[in-house]
């Protein structure tokens, strides 16, 4: 449990908080997460995209470099996708 002073000290910190930063603070308050930012999304998109069509196209030209891009392009993408969950 905290101390008079030790809460005391937290309000003072959490109205500068709020003060300096209302759209943060009003975020955390409702518990609603930051969006990812756009950029990272396109990226993620365009890999996945990109990786899809590779893979594709190896199986359609019957191109086993191609289709073993596509496989690399793939794992680089599930890493991409399962780096953004451990952020969170």
């Amino acid at each position: 449990m905290l101390s008079h002073h030790d809460r005391q000290e937290l309000e003072k910190i959490e109205r500068w908080f709020e003060l300096t930063e209302p759209a943060l603070a009003a975020r955390l308050r409702s518990g609603k997460p930051a969006r990812p930012p756009l950029l990272r999304l396109s990226v993620l998109l365009s890999l996945d995209i990109t990786a899809g069509l590779l893979m594709l196209l190896g199986m359609v030209v019957n191109s086993p470099a191609v289709l073993l891009l596509g496989m690399i392009t793939v794992t680089a993408a599930v890493i991409a996708h399962l780096s953004r969950f451990g952020r969170g």
